[in-house]
């Protein structure tokens, strides 16, 4: 009758005890884990900034393009992606988000108004 409820007893506290096992991880893996978090906790976008202009010229030898922010202000943008050279013509209404990349400030998205 012993050996029963031992058997009973085991059979029910076992599978609860070999799910906890992973909760036992080494203290060096818990680490590499937390450093990785925290790493990416710290990593930050680039910050993006959106304008709207009228596109003045187009230059796709030199991977720029020139849009007109105001009656007073024209600003040449890098494009990131040479695709867009396709999407847009002198005068088109854009609007379009930009990142500083390697110091240039570069065109990372294009919408057409």
């Amino acid at each position: 009758m012993m050996k029963l409820k031992t058997i009973a007893w085991v059979a029910i506290l076992l599978p609860g005890a070999v799910m906890s096992a992973p909760a036992n991880e080494p203290q060096a893996e818990q680490e590499a884990i937390a450093a990785l978090t925290l790493g990416a906790a710290v990593t930050r976008p680039p910050a993006t900034e959106t304008l709207r202009g009228v596109v003045d010229s187009v230059d796709q030898g030199r991977n720029t393009i020139k849009i007109r922010l105001s009656q007073n202000r024209e600003e040449f943008f890098q494009v990131q992606d040479g695709l867009i050279f396709d999407a847009v013509r002198f005068g088109d209404p854009v609007e379009i988000s930009v990142q500083t990349i390697s110091g240039a400030r570069t065109i990372v998205r294009l919408l057409k108004e």
